[in-house]
């Protein structure tokens, strides 16, 4: 739920899309661009709209430009509906911010492994260091560098699992509230400059 209008005024303005600016003179070939050229650009290819989120994501930035719509006393009770309905997705959203992509798409296995592995090392040097059971009961040594193996394994998949979970409940509810958002902007329910930031 990105505002075009805003990310091509950042991505021209800000230093921290320096980057994606470079690959958008490439792709336009010209060095003076309008932000115009920026925002056709950027409805065309959704490539360079999932730069921005990832730059985001990475600096812990929102790529939910939606306001808090206010209430109004003059609303009709289908608009305060659909606002108050609006709100409460847009607050979810933003809280599930970091799940909009996938798990396969995360770095879980490499945190998780490394702390197993970490984990296993430290004992190994323990159990050497300051023990004889390498010697003498060397079967269950490894035995239990399997079980933090395998215990790191398994907070894998909850991670994993947890992740999905959440990734489904993000796309569920960007859906439904991109199509409120949809109804409300086209029914007039809603004004572009009422639901955007800019």
């Amino acid at each position: 739920m990105v505002n075009i209008e805003k990310v091509s005024h950042q991505i021209l303005n800000d230093a921290l899309y320096n980057t994606l600016l470079f690959e958008i003179k490439e792709r336009l070939s010209a060095q003076n661009i309008t932000p115009k050229m920026v925002e056709n650009l950027l409805k065309e290819d959704s490539s360079f709209i999932d730069e921005y989120k990832e730059i985001n994501r990475q600096s812990e930035l929102s790529s939910i430009h939606v306001k808090k719509l206010d209430i109004k006393e003059s609303d009709e009770k289908d608009v305060v509906a659909l606002k108050t309905e609006i709100n409460e997705n847009i607050q979810i959203l933003k809280n599930l911010e970091n799940f909009e992509t996938d798990s396969k798409e995360s770095a879980y296995s490499i945190w998780i492994g490394s702390v197993g592995v970490m984990v296993v090392f430290i004992a190994h040097n323990v159990i050497a260091l300051f023990s004889e059971l390498y010697t003498t009961h060397a079967a269950l040594v490894y035995l239990f560098f399997i079980f933090i193996l395998g215990l790191t394994y398994l907070g894998y998949i909850k991670m994993k699992i947890n992740h999905d979970n959440r990734h489904l409940i993000y796309q569920r509810v960007y859906t439904s509230t991109k199509e409120m958002l949809r109804i409300g902007l086209n029914d007039s329910l809603l004004t572009y400059s009422e639901v955007y930031e800019l």
